[in-house]
């Protein structure tokens, strides 16, 4: 065997759709032409530590660096350092960073340490979701990095952002859209038995949205859209899945709004497939996202979605198979849910619309091809 090509992964996030991505992406390498090792920092969740050990029972070198979330300077100064000795250390052909932090830290002690390829996927620019000052400083920092880095490595959305805010000129943007491997995904087949989990009837209409309880999914939007809903829809059930640091104050909303039996919040869900299995809907009220895997798992299980048009999602999807709504506009997306409550075959076709734009669009061979292409 020749010598292997030297990887180091960096992901702050080790959690939701970015944590899904370096899954699919290190597991498919081949161990015989990479050697691979991943840095992360905290898993929040006990299925996140089972993604994590996939990784490491493939054979990848995985280890634990805790970094602050958000900017924190003396932190940032100490995994900065940390990184500096790690990549001297270990030598390195290329540096692959995940996430705005990670983003950061990793491709500026990378180039500092003289690492030849320097690659970074942003899982959303960190700019998307910020306003004034805080936004121009953002985009700042983002063109600085990207004349240190190989390559962008974006979705369709996120290249659009990159080229309205000049982050970089274009060929240095390199389109690779999220995709999901379809034998990853269990069958749906325990449909009575969710429903009674979560103590739902059979035959009701049921919306469906899944994402961390933050403040950029913009759950407040979601609960008065299920609000204006249920007037004229009261057999319609809403389901609120995840967990984070606004549970608290979306419990007292839905009580405020007297919803408790109709607003159901489920928690971190493991089994994912069986929520999938019941809804009719999956809605996003999102105020930024780059190409979340929901809306590819969405599109797997043939789920009509209803999204708002945060961060250019047209560019996602096709005209049929998905609505697209104003950001916060809580009565005009409660229009187009009633509109698929009152035409359930529309609902249908707009799945089936879905999952073959997913299979033609987001290949996962594709995706690991063009990541490939770009290693060698």
């Amino acid at each position: 065997m020749g010598k292997r090509t030297k990887i180091l992964y960096g992901i702050e996030s080790a959690g939701g759709g970015s944590l899904k991505h370096l899954v699919y992406l290190v597991t498919k390498l081949s161990k015989e032409k990479f050697e691979i090792t991943v840095i992360y920092s905290n898993a929040r969740n006990e299925d996140i530590r089972i993604q994590l050990d996939d990784i490491k029972n493939r054979g990848v070198n995985l280890i634990h660096h805790s970094m602050s979330r958000n900017i924190h300077l003396l932190k940032d100064i100490k995994s900065l350092f940390y990184l500096l000795k790690f990549i001297n250390k270990s030598k390195f052909d290329i540096v692959h960073a995940h996430s705005s932090k990670a983003g950061f830290l990793f491709r500026l002690a990378a180039y500092l340490k003289g690492v030849e390829r320097i690659f970074y996927t942003p899982h959303c620019f960190y700019f998307q979701s910020s306003e004034g000052i805080k936004k121009r400083i953002f985009i700042f920092f983002e063109k600085i990095l990207a004349t240190l880095s190989t390559k962008i490595i974006v979705s369709e959305s996120e290249y659009r952002a990159a080229i309205d805010n000049k982050i970089t000129k274009d060929s240095k943007l390199e389109v690779i859209n999220n995709a999901i491997s379809f034998e990853m995904y269990k069958k749906n087949n325990q449909i009575r038995q969710t429903l009674m989990k979560y103590n739902i009837k059979e035959g009701n209409f049921i919306v469906g949205s899944i994402g961390r309880l933050s403040l950029q999914k913009d759950w407040e939007t979601y609960i008065y859209t299920a609000n204006e809903v249920l007037k004229k829809y009261p057999r319609t059930v809403f389901l609120i899945v995840g967990s984070g640091e606004q549970e608290k104050e979306l419990r007292r909303l839905i009580i405020e709004l007297d919803l408790e039996s109709k607003i159901k919040l489920t928690g971190y869900v493991t089994d994912i497939h069986n929520i999938y299995g019941i809804i009719d809907v999956f809605v996003s009220t999102s105020l930024w996202e780059g190409l979340p895997y929901v809306f590819l798992e969405a599109m797997q299980y043939k789920k009509a979605i209803v999204a708002t048009n945060s961060t250019n999602q047209n560019m996602i999807f096709s005209n049929d198979n998905a609505y697209l709504c104003p950001v916060k506009d809580y009565k005009y997306i409660s229009r187009k849910i009633i509109s698929l409550i009152e035409d359930k075959q529309l609902a249908k076709r707009m799945g089936e619309k879905g999952r073959e734009l997913l299979e033609r669009k987001y290949s996962f061979e594709l995706f690991a091809k063009k990541h490939l292409k770009l290693y060698n």
